[in-house]
């Protein structure tokens, strides 16, 4: 292409000194409606080749192992286990679980494999022994703790675990006592039927993921240094996550009385400060993570318009950037996302009619793994525009790095091959997760971090997550068991 460009961009002038104008003219359109052409083919044979090279969904592969079937007891289980409010800073509750978990479970907890360390009085390390120690062992994350919930507005109480129309509603159906049940309904599964690991095994849950996981993921992690050393291991999940950057921006300015003062005062000044960059997206980097290949597996089932969209982003660029913008969880995989999230004073005792003399603002940015933390304040400083705003830092996650996928790939064919096993046919392909997980805490471990949660989505969900009438329907649950156990199956091989 960049032949052609050159070669079009220098023939007016040599036809200046060869030719007539209406010549010229004639030429020039000539090669405009060939260069045109030729794009058009180059399209076509892009669609037709990206179509082709993935045609159909990942088919569904029957495996070796049999398929675990749900019964009564283990649905009641998991009601029970739904039942603790396992909120922040809710001690007793997690105690309880905790020792519901050691009950509920007798299989893994009396097992020779298996041993559990209680790490920062709530969270769980468990650790499943393999015989070959020549295998890299790997991990499965999940938490134990889950959002707040208003009971009002809730179908169902929040903590009961009820079901209704095949549907289990409670907090933590989706986020994520269902993975962690899940998790541990296959491990008990398979010790009970005679599973001897090869591949030691680490399951971490955490129980303040709410908190960016600060003391149970970070203990557990080290205690995996005590342990292990240099562990190197699989967890679930996208091949990177946005991570979490938390500014402030500090307006000063004079106080004194409101009928004393005119022109802006700080909360002016900081207003129109948020007022920009509210109204300012990031740039896109399309085209500059998985999300690029994502698109190109999905084009085969699109019809024709977007199939000639996805499958051609060097030319369409900019049309798909503003319609992946639409839409807020395609937005936080194309670019860094931000909202401001409080804003107050630092005077606490601040009077009716008296002007705050110092505001602040604090703003929470998901960063794209494609940006650093000072692109985004330069992105913020260049939007605002105002040296009375000053912008600092509160806190920074550490940018995630990019998991290695595709064929050749150990942990990554695990989880992909496991998914084929469980579900229907489906699109698999590598993604940004564009909210930070606990996995970040285990990066010193391994490049090898994956993260999946086997949930499928019913129409309306998204608002369900973290919001009211959370649930999760039998099948899902069942599902969420079967993926977890071929998992574990198929990452005690030595090789996929």
């Amino acid at each position: 292409m960049e032949y052609i460009l050159t070669f079009v961009s220098s023939l007016p002038l040599f036809l200046l000194n060869n030719a007539s104008l209406e010549n010229i003219v004639h030429t020039t359109i000539l090669i405009l409606l060939t260069f045109c052409c030729g794009v058009i083919t180059y399209v076509t044979v892009r669609t037709l080749a990206i179509g082709y090279k993935s045609t159909k969904p990942c088919q569904n592969i029957q495996s070796s192992e049999k398929d675990f079937e749900i019964s009564e007891t283990v649905i009641s289980r998991f009601q029970q286990a739904l039942q603790f409010k396992t909120t922040l800073g809710e001690s007793k509750e997690f105690s309880n679980m905790i020792q519901f978990l050691k009950e509920g479970f007798k299989t893994i907890h009396k097992s020779k494999y298996v041993t559990m360390e209680i790490v920062a009085d709530y969270s769980l390390l468990y650790t499943v022994s393999g015989s070959n120690k020549s295998l890299t062992p790997y991990m499965v994350l999940g938490h134990l703790d889950v959002a707040t919930a208003e009971p009002n507005f809730w179908t169902l109480p929040p903590f009961s675990g009820k079901i209704k129309d095949g549907y289990i509603y409670s907090r933590g159906t989706m986020d994520f006592k269902n993975g962690v049940m899940g998790i541990l309904e296959a491990l008990d599964d398979l010790l009970a039927n005679g599973f001897k690991p090869s591949r030691t095994i680490y399951i971490s849950f955490a129980h303040d993921k709410g908190n960016d996981g600060q003391n149970g993921a970070t203990g557990a992690s080290q205690l995996l240094q005590d342990l292990a050393g240099e562990v190197s291991g699989i967890a679930l999940i996208g091949v990177t996550e946005n991570s979490i950057l938390d500014l402030t921006l500090t307006v000063r300015g004079l106080g004194g009385h409101s009928a004393l003062r005119f022109g802006p005062t700080p909360f002016g000044v900081l207003a129109k400060a948020v007022s920009k960059i509210e109204n300012h997206k990031h740039p896109s980097m399309l085209g500059q993570g998985p999300e690029k290949e994502m698109l190109e597996k999905m084009a085969p089932v699109m019809n024709i318009w977007f199939k000639i969209l996805w499958s051609n982003i060097w030319l369409f660029k900019p049309i798909i950037t503003t319609m992946l913008s639409i839409n807020p969880k395609m937005n936080a995989m194309i670019r860094s996302v931000h909202n401001v999230t409080n804003i107050n004073t630092e005077q606490m005792d601040i009077k009716k009619y008296q002007i705050a003399e110092n505001v602040t603002a604090h703003v929470t940015i998901h960063v794209h793994p494609s940006q650093t933390v000072s692109d985004v304040i330069n992105h913020f400083r260049r939007v605002i525009n105002d040296k009375q705003v000053e912008i600092s830092t509160m806190y920074r996650s550490r940018i995630a790095s990019m998991s290695p996928y595709g064929e050749g790939h150990f942990g990554y064919q695990t989880v992909y091959r496991s998914i084929q096993q469980v579900f229907q046919p489906y699109l698999i392909s590598p993604a940004i997760f564009p909210i930070e997980s606990s996995s970040s805490r285990y990066h010193m471990f391994t490049n090898n971090i994956y993260r999946f949660s086997p949930l499928i989505n019913d129409p309306g969900d998204d608002q369900r997550f973290h919001g009211k009438n959370e649930r999760i329907s039998v099948k899902n649950y069942s599902k969420t068991i079967n993926f977890y156990k071929h998992l574990m199956v198929n990452a005690d091989k030595a090789s996929i």
